[in-house]
């Protein structure tokens, strides 16, 4: 018997209490890696128990996930009266009982298929706000049908990749009402059960995104904004710019990193990054729309190794599962939050041997957005009325040390027409200026550059072995770490991993002296991530980044095999 995770179960009661409570259209809301597809397997399932006549739909915008979500289901109920409705699969299982289904396919089969009591949308973000796209005209045929069907979605996001959340309502051009206004078009009522990735993160679940500073960055100066979204010719011609430099700084980024995907504007810039990639000794493979023919071969491939990383343009940003990717760079850049969110969620499935996944933005997307665990949706813009107004201000001074006049102006001039006063930059601007240091996760703890690593003999206490105490030079401030070579357990495995994640070869230091006598076999430390929620006073260090041997060209650290017991500080050993 298949046991749901406890936030699948918890997903799951809670669609069945709002039901019961007469809800109407839920939404479920967990995070890329979290297991839709079991959820809408189990729910599925757990209906047909109970109402063995229910016509279900399961209906989404790709093959491959209809695929996937198909083979899912029948892994429960493995003689299901299941079927596929999809071109891209070559399968137009009309009437079967449970149908899986590619939108494209079935948006205008509505008669064909038949009543529907129950439809099923994963991925529900890619649902426009627009009711006369594919997904909106066969919401309102089913509706038209069957006035007593009802909808539920999975998402990883409760907002649109374009705008809006999804409980909000849909636009409707062709249906007006008396005054001739739009009328509106309601999809899903409300979210009924939602789990955060920085949750799911800390419980274990899914793997812990992280992020590293980079230095090339698209210049999104000049660079306008059409629908909401940066101009892609645009945004394509500034990333093109940097692709060099940018794949250079991450091929150094990503030393030892399993598997890479890289994400671009435009097909052109997706060749080019692949180009640059192999140019630096290592195989990429690019898929753009040209080459979706090839998809399972690159797939393919890219699981078996072949391929260390994939250059692609809107091929790999939903339903694709590689949970052993643990490096995504970002050589694009986006408005939408959706986008953002989905991208690296790609990063996010838990794998053998993966501890987490490196995040390279060269396109300010973090800076725009903030964290992946704390962005939420811009609203609508309404595209109507006159253009909006700004105050001159009378109480601030320019950067010519004018004062402003007082008088109400177009909001996109820079200069007052009556006073010249000059307003700071523009958001964009603004991004383009300031230093990109905004974290991946919110709860990302913060990273520090180590100006100098010592090693020292610390010795035990109450007949407890002997550790290389480690003390960290960060500017004027030192923070010190114990590196138990000599203990057992835990404390020894961790030890030994430090040792070769630092450079060091095997068989590991049985004892500090030993560890002492080899250190010219570690890299330096170059950075440390430092966590105060034990005791502010005393940071533990909770991540290293490695750097070059150490001790090259310069004078060796004071390793000295000296014993340093103060007595202040307080360890566990």
């Amino acid at each position: 018997m298949l046991e749901l995770r406890h936030y699948q179960r918890a997903a799951l009661d809670a669609l069945y209490a709002y039901w019961a409570e007469g809800g109407g259209n839920g939404l479920i809301v967990l995070p890329t890696g979290a297991g839709k597809a079991l959820v809408i397997a189990k729910l599925i399932e757990e209906l047909l128990a109970d109402y063995p006549d229910m016509r279900i739909l399961n209906v989404t915008h790709s093959a491959p996930l209809v695929g996937q979500n198909y083979q899912e289901f029948l892994g429960l109920l493995p003689f299901a009266p299941a079927g596929i409705y999809s071109a891209g699969l070559n399968r137009r299982d009309a009437r079967a009982q449970v149908l899986f289904c590619g939108i494209q396919s079935v948006w205008n089969k509505v008669d064909q298929i038949g009543d529907i009591d129950l439809v099923i949308v994963d991925e529900a973000h890619a649902i426009s706000r627009n009711a006369n796209t594919q997904y909106g005209k066969f919401f309102k045929a089913v509706r038209q049908q069957n006035p007593d069907s009802r909808t539920c979605g999975t998402t990883a996001t409760d907002y649109r990749m374009d705008s809006g959340r999804l409980t909000d309502d849909l636009d409707d051009d062709e249906a007006v009402d008396e005054n001739g206004a739009p009328l509106k078009f309601k999809l899903f009522d409300d979210v009924v059960y939602e789990i955060g990735i920085g949750e799911l993160i800390e419980q274990g679940f899914l793997t812990r995104l992280t992020s590293q500073k980079t230095t090339s960055k698209i210049d999104l100066k000049g660079v306008g904004t059409r629908g909401g979204e940066y101009i892609p010719g645009q945004v394509s011609e500034a990333a093109e710019r940097i692709i060099e430099a940018a794949v250079a700084e991450d091929m150094v980024l990503s030393e030892g990193r399993r598997a890479g995907l890289f994400f671009s504007t435009s097909k052109e810039n997706a060749a080019h990054v692949a180009e640059a990639v192999c140019r630096h000794g290592r195989t990429c493979a690019v898929l753009t729309s040209d080459n979706s023919h090839e998809t399972d071969k690159i797939f393919k491939a890219f699981r078996a190794g072949e391929v260390w990383a994939i250059s692609s343009v809107s091929m790999i940003t939903t339903g694709t599962n590689f949970p052993f990717v643990d490096f995504i760079s970002l050589i694009l850049s986006t408005k939408s939050p959706g986008k953002l969110v989905q991208i690296l969620g790609r990063g996010t499935r838990n794998s053998p041997g993966k501890t987490d996944c490196l995040i390279a933005d060269h396109g300010k997307n973090l800076a725009y957005h903030g964290p992946i665990d704390q962005i939420r949706p811009r609203e609508p813009g309404k595209g109507l009325g006159e253009q909006p107004k700004k105050l001159c201000p009378q109480d601030q001074f320019d950067v010519n040390g004018n004062c402003g006049c007082g008088e109400m102006i177009p909001i996109s001039i820079m200069t007052c027409q009556c006073c010249g006063y000059v307003f700071p930059p523009n958001e964009e601007e603004k991004i383009t200026a300031k230093a990109d240091n905004t974290p991946v996760l919110s709860t990302e703890k913060p990273w520090s550059v180590v100006n100098s690593r010592t090693f020292r003999h610390h010795p035990g206490k109450d007949g407890k072995p002997d550790s290389v105490k480690v003390t960290y030079m960060l500017g004027m401030k030192a923070v010190n770490e114990w590196i138990c070579c000599g203990h057992s357990g835990y404390a020894k495995s961790r030890a030994d991993r430090l040792w070769l994640a630092m450079g060091g070869s095997r068989p590991f230091p049985k004892d500090v002296l030993e560890f002492l006598g080899r250190q010219h076999e570690l890299m330096d430390t170059t950075e440390i991530q430092l966590d105060y929620s034990r005791n502010p006073k005393y940071p533990d260090v909770a991540a290293h980044r490695f750097g070059p041997a150490a001790n090259d060209n310069r004078k060796p650290a004071a390793n000295d095999n000296r014993s340093y017991a103060e007595d202040w500080e307080d360890i566990p050993f």
